[in-house]
């Protein structure tokens, strides 16, 4: 691993960020354009773009995020850095990708705790039926596992996991590669009409696949019920939206006190452990060294730090050494532990579960649950979110990139099923779902317990906490591998 490349520079060594703390920016800043000279003398004079330059945006990325630098200083930074290549390769100098606007509007400062979403409440409740799809394709018909319906002013969306199921008595080859995108609309119980439009992953080649599926207009308050079915006719599956709420344990406290320098090394730990023994973890290791470099020796974090001590332990017990200096090993947390035990499992359930909880405040931010799809190596957590969208999921794997969000380590997300089996949420797809509401898919690894009854989600914040614990009433399903 690369080391020190500021030991020669007179620099403040207490002046470390805590919560009520700040950063020497100039400490910082020397860091970063002494580590912008190390890689200038390093990179071929071929490219202004040399992949290799991708070590000095890693680092001003978690400058930035650790509240170390601040945006527009790591921007001339790397600007110079990238105007020097471009000299050097005959080219004239421009604008860096950091320079421009659309990459400094995607960083993210730390969020403090704020009001409610002004967007207007969230509201939730489950569905836990099936509707079978016309007409047939192949030999298959779809069908669409309703999980929850999550509302709020102006938005409308049903979670839902769906599959080919074959045609009893009649033969039928392979299932299409692409998901059941069956037209579907809505009846209320005051007779008025609602359309359907599907968003999901679109990943070909799958058993199942996870949406969401859209209804507009919103029903209004105090509608009793929905009938949802095919456009093209068929089967009807009711909602009911005047039910009792779904029983689910929920508690709020604060935050553990981190400074932002620590919430991003946990965040660079929990991509190395989503990483495990794939063919990224060189990559993921090497980047998390870089972050973790760039945030002791530009003044972030001292050495005795112990968001540092527990990544270190985490990188010993994955076999790896990520050479900082002064990084002292601590047990690793509970959590880890169990994660890096389940890592290879593929004993989940394959089955869906309903549920609907309306989460309290994160710091400004609401979150309704809407339901899960477990499978052998893994789940999938339906989230509806006002006030955030997921941000640097990636950061660490394809890092250095002109179009890469930085990091944003102000919530984080781990689960808990009833067995003592840790999750983490090693990936999220997802997409703006309009009226300001985020439509989330959280990917949990390792896989739910197969004697799991209920699933405890945690999200964190900076100031506040929030743990719900949702019921897992399975609807099973045939096997499948995903």
């Amino acid at each position: 691993m690369p080391g020190p490349v500021c030991s020669q520079v007179a620099v403040a060594r207490d002046a470390i960020r805590r919560d009520d703390e700040t950063v020497d920016p100039e400490r910082a800043e020397t860091y970063l354009r002494m580590l912008a000279e190390s890689e200038l003398r390093r990179l071929a004079p071929a490219s202004r773009h040399d992949p290799r330059s991708a070590r000095i945006w890693l680092a001003a990325t978690a400058l930035i995020a650790a509240g170390g630098i601040d945006a527009e200083t790591a921007q001339r930074v790397v600007a110079d850095l990238e105007d020097a290549v471009a000299l050097r390769a005959g080219m004239p100098p421009g604008v860096s990708g950091m320079a421009s606007g659309y990459w400094l509007a995607r960083v993210r400062p730390q969020r403090a705790a704020g009001p409610a979403d002004p967007g207007g409440q969230l509201c939730a409740v489950p569905a836990g039926v099936t509707l079978p799809l016309l007409p047939e394709h192949e030999g298959w018909r779809g069908e669409y596992r309703l999980l929850a319906l999550v509302t709020a002013d102006g938005y409308a969306a049903l979670t839902l996991a769906a599959r080919w199921v074959a045609r009893a008595g009649r033969p039928a080859s392979r299932h299409p590669s692409h998901a059941p995108l069956d037209q579907v609309g809505a009846v209320d119980d005051q007779g008025r009409s609602y359309q359907g439009s599907l968003w999901d992953r679109g990943v070909e080649g799958r058993d199942w696949w996870d949406g969401h599926l859209r209804l507009s207009p919103a029903p209004p308050p105090g509608t009793r019920w929905l009938d949802i079915s095919p456009e093209a006719g068929g089967p009807q599956a009711r909602i009911d939206l005047a039910g009792p709420p779904a029983p689910a344990q929920v508690t709020v406290d604060a935050a553990p006190s981190a400074s932002a320098a620590a919430r991003l090394l946990d965040c660079a730990a929990e991509a190395l452990l989503g990483a495990g023994r794939s063919a990224a973890m060189t990559g993921v290791s090497s980047r998390v060294a870089q972050v973790a470099q760039a945030l002791t020796e530009g003044g972030a974090v001292p050495a005795g730090e112990p968001a540092l001590a527990r990544l270190a332990a985490l990188a010993a017990g994955l076999g790896l050494d990520l050479g900082v200096p002064g990084a002292a090993r601590a047990p690793v947390p509970d959590a880890w532990a169990s994660i890096l035990a389940g890592r290879g499992a593929c004993d989940g359930p394959q089955a869906v579960a309903s549920f609907a909880v309306i989460l309290p405040d994160v710091d400004g931010a609401r979150f309704a649950l809407a339901g899960l799809r477990s499978w052998r190596q893994g789940a999938t957590l339906h989230v509806l979110a006002r006030g955030w969208q997921p941000a640097g999921w990636g950061w660490l794997a394809f890092g250095g990139r002109l179009d890469d969000s930085p990091p944003d380590p102000s919530v984080s997300w781990q689960a808990r099923d009833s067995t003592g089996r840790w999750h983490m949420v090693d990936q999220m797809n997802w997409g703006d779902g309009g009226d300001g509401t985020t439509q989330i898919q959280a990917h949990l690894t390792p896989p739910l317990h197969p004697a799991a009854t209920s699933l405890e989600v945690i999200i964190t914040g900076v100031s506040s906490r929030v743990r719900a614990t949702v019921p897992l009433h399975w609807q099973a399903s045939p096997a499948s591998s995903r």
